[in-house]
């Protein structure tokens, strides 16, 4: 059953049809960035932007970070620089969740209709 589970969740995520979905949600992004005229809609472009970035760079630091783990042969020094590396992917992305919560708080709290993250 969780073999079933996780070929089912790799299939999904190896999928062609994601990363070309993934591929033209960013350059759309960045084509919101470079074509906005006024703040609210570079602000809007800049945070649908850096959603995704903010996780593909997380799952790249998550893989770095257990390659180096599984090669480090029980190296302390490699172990150490992977698990600052886990350390440092884990606030990275809080901090990108956490920006984007308090834009949707300002934006509520302040009737603020030009906001849309």
């Amino acid at each position: 059953m969780i073999e079933s589970f996780l070929s089912k969740i790799f299939h999904v995520i190896a999928s062609p049809v994601h990363a070309d979905a993934l591929s033209s949600a960013i350059s759309g992004n960045v084509t919101d960035v470079v074509n906005s005229q006024d703040l609210p809609s570079l602000v809007n472009a800049l945070v649908q932007l850096s959603i995704p970035v903010g996780v593909i760079s997380a799952i790249a630091l998550f893989a770095y970070a257990g390659y180096n783990m599984i090669t480090s042969q029980g190296d302390p020094e490699k172990l150490q620089e992977a698990r600052e590396v886990v350390t440092n992917a884990v606030i990275g992305f809080a901090l990108i969740a956490l920006s984007i919560a308090i834009l949707l708080l300002i934006r509520n709290t302040l009737n603020i209709p030009g906001l849309n993250p």
